[in-house]
């Protein structure tokens, strides 16, 4: 965004001088404590706003002239997550601080505030020296250039990728944030300052450096992936075999049967996260040899490789139509677990449609829920849909079911909504929100006039709704499509519906209706939360404050594949901390079932409903920090900003294009070999806080 022109002088001082950059002699980071009621009281302030989602200027430079470099550092910190209008100037008068904690927290919120008129500043910590001086404060702000994606970013990270000898220990932080800055940018541009890196001694940049190639993608990076696959570090061989998929292949002149090749012998890897990624990139893949090791694969007894195999085989397509048969007798094979008949299912519809009716009808008789909601899905991609099994999905006992089938007709392609539209008006007052969700979906698309007054009637039902929000935006969804198409919608809305205590609903209100939602319901922003400053006073003192201290609070996920103790972030994401802790207190998590699991990837756990789309009737705000994403980080799971309610995730493996956009409040102390092993539908026994 340009910056505000009521602070355009401010700004272009605090770029000159930001510009001018601070002593390259190394600072202390300063001692992150908070002492004393005054600096628990303006943590707490802070915090309030974070959860308001409010810039008070007036209280952030007050806490940001603080000379206790924690409230500085969180005051920077507070100005990335708000992400109001204002808030640059006071970020580049913090990019300048003696501190390097608050100086390397600046240069991470104006990557996440976005505007490009700080890639100046920030270009100007790209020096060698200073890389050596301060390294934390030069990856940050190669980080915020490859959030801020100009040209001028991208010279400045290419610059300094080749100003670093490849075996200056000194300044390994701020080159591996580079090296993960640079794959944000579109493909096009050189290469060869991170080529270069892939020869490395130091294994953490070397498959960084993979990481950026194979995230472009570019296929003149190809040649470069297909050499890096014996490296000794597995994350490495992974991250090199993602980039060699056909086409990249074949456009590179390596050829697609070399990759193919490459990717195959891969298949033996001593490392699981690495045939994982073989088996995954070889459905880029349609060769007889491709289709012959993927559909070996469905006979692994690692199910997680499995099911890799069976959606490699889906994205095949009519092109895998020799693993049909295979893949038909392991959908119906009772001694396989769910997950992976349910792959195979999924895959036949895509590979052989024709045999769907068939099997799709077994698995619509399985006593598990998750065995007829694929059953649904797979009936869905069936031209034309048959519809006594459509309809008796559509009314399954489960809930889970019946809305899975409902979303996969809706969205089914050809899909005729026209004649649907009944049984969609009928579904939008279901008691189960999961179906109310789906219809309303159906009547987004349609757009009938006819269906505003039940509509507004579903969005009644909706508020009171004590899983979340989802029919209540679906709703608005479909208020919004008639808006669109000339209804008024405004008028019936206003008369009928006061002031949501939703903030999404608001926001999501005054998106739709601009000025005319502020003078009926006020603005959007700032929201209410329901605490005051007391309540934030004793989260800091609680969390924050122990937390600073080196006592991190604790928990530990009993799961039927044995146990997983965690370290939680409680300094830099006490709200989220908070949620966790409280919900486990009072079991909200326990007998839950983990509802995703993508192997290489996450495990995704606290959904009530089984199906990823439960929640806890409420949502928190987003407390992006510095944490990366690497292997057995916890983060919480989105469906759009500040949409965080009671459902996380655990990494496999690095997942560096997580970082900055969703919350990390913890990782993985012990028990990463329990989270490897863990499936789709296995329990959570309990979770508690350990003392």
């Amino acid at each position: 965004m340009a910056a505000p022109l009521l602070a355009r002088a401010a700004l272009l001082g605090a770029l000159a001088l930001a510009g001018c950059a601070p002593s390259l002699v190394p600072r202390g980071a300063g001692a992150r404590t908070l002492s004393g009621e005054g600096e628990v009281a303006a943590a707490a302030e802070l915090l309030r706003l974070e959860d308001r989602r409010e810039l008070d200027l007036g209280v952030l430079q007050r806490v940001a002239a603080s000379p206790n470099p924690e409230l500085r550092r969180r005051a920077g910190l507070a100005v990335g997550r708000i992400r109001g209008e204002g808030g640059l100037p006071l970020l580049l008068r913090l990019l300048a601080d003696p501190d390097t904690s608050v100086t390397a927290t600046a240069a991470f919120s104006l990557g996440q505030l976005g505007d490009t008129t700080a890639v100046p500043a920030l270009a100007a910590q790209m020096g060698r020296e200073r890389a050596s001086a301060v390294p934390t404060v030069t990856a940050e702000a190669a980080a915020a250039l490859g959030k801020l994606r100009t040209e001028r970013a991208r010279r400045a990270l290419d610059e300094f990728l080749w100003a670093v000898p490849t075996d200056s220990a000194d300044v390994r932080e701020p080159v591996g944030a580079a090296l993960l800055a640079a794959w944000r940018f579109p493909r096009g541009g050189d290469l060869a300052p991170i080529i270069r890196w892939t020869t490395a001694a130091d294994p953490e940049l070397r498959w960084r450096a993979a990481y950026a190639l194979a995230r472009r993608p570019d296929p003149a990076a190809t040649p470069t992936l297909a050499g890096l696959v014996r490296d000794p570090d597995w994350r490495v061989r992974s991250f090199a075999l993602r980039g060699l998929t056909a086409t990249l292949a074949d456009s590179s002149g390596l050829g697609a049967d070399r990759a193919r090749g490459v990717l195959l012998d891969a298949l033996a890897d001593t490392d699981g996260r690495v045939r994982i990624t073989a088996a995954r990139t070889l459905g880029s893949h349609g060769a007889p040899e491709s289709v012959g090791a993927l559909t070996r694969l469905l006979a692994s007894e690692d199910s997680h490789l499995a099911v890799t195999a069976a959606e490699s085989l889906g994205r095949l397509g009519t092109r895998a139509a020799g693993a049909a048969a295979p893949l038909r007798d392991l959908s119906l094979d009772g001694r396989r677990i769910i997950p992976v008949r349910t792959a195979a299912l999924a895959a036949l519809a895509e590979v052989s449609p024709g045999e769907v009716p068939s099997v799709a009808a077994r698995l619509a008789a399985d006593p598990a829920w998750r065995a007829r909601a694929a059953a649904a899905r797979a009936f869905a991609r069936v031209v034309p849909i048959p519809r006594p099994e459509r309809d008796a999905l559509l009314r399954d006992r489960d809930a889970r079911v019946a809305a899975a089938a409902l979303d996969a007709v809706v969205n089914a392609p050809g899909a005729d909504l026209v004649a649907l539209r009944p049984f969609l008006l009928e579904s939008i007052r279901a008691p189960d929100v999961g179906v109310r969700t789906a219809a309303l979906s159906g009547l987004a698309k349609l757009a009938d006039p006819a269906s505003l007054a039940p509509v507004l009637d579903a969005l009644t039902l909706a508020t009171a709704d004590p899983e979340g929000n989802d029919a209540a935006l679906g709703a608005l969804e479909v208020l919004d499509a008639l808006r669109k198409a000339g209804v008024d919608v405004a008028g019936p809305f206003f008369s009928r519906f006061s002031r949501s205590s939703d903030p999404l609903v608001r926001q999501r209100v005054e998106a739709m209706f601009g000025d005319t939602a502020r003078r009926a319901w006020g603005p959007a922003l700032p929201l209410e939360t329901g605490r005051d400053l007391a309540e934030y006073r004793q989260i800091v003192r609680r969390l924050v404050v122990p937390a600073l201290a080196g006592r991190l609070p604790r928990a530990r996920i009993r799961t039927g594949s044995g146990d997983v103790d965690l370290r939680l972030f409680a300094a830099d994401a006490p709200l989220t901390v908070h949620n966790f802790l409280a919900l486990a207190e009072r079991g909200y998590f326990d007998g839950q079932e983990w509802p995703r699991v993508v192997a290489n990837f996450v495990i995704q756990g606290g959904d009530p409903r089984g199906d990823t789309s439960g929640g806890p009737g409420y949502a928190i705000r987003d407390e992006i920090n510095r944490h990366r994403y690497g292997v057995g980080t916890l983060g919480m799971a989105l469906s759009g900003p500040d949409t965080g309610g009671s459902q996380f995730f655990i990494t496999h493996s690095p997942q560096p294009h997580l970082d900055g956009g969703y919350t990390v409040f913890g990782e993985v102390e012990q028990g990463m070999e329990v989270v490897d092993r863990v499936q789709v539908g296995e329990r959570i026994v309990r979770v508690t806080r350990l003392r």
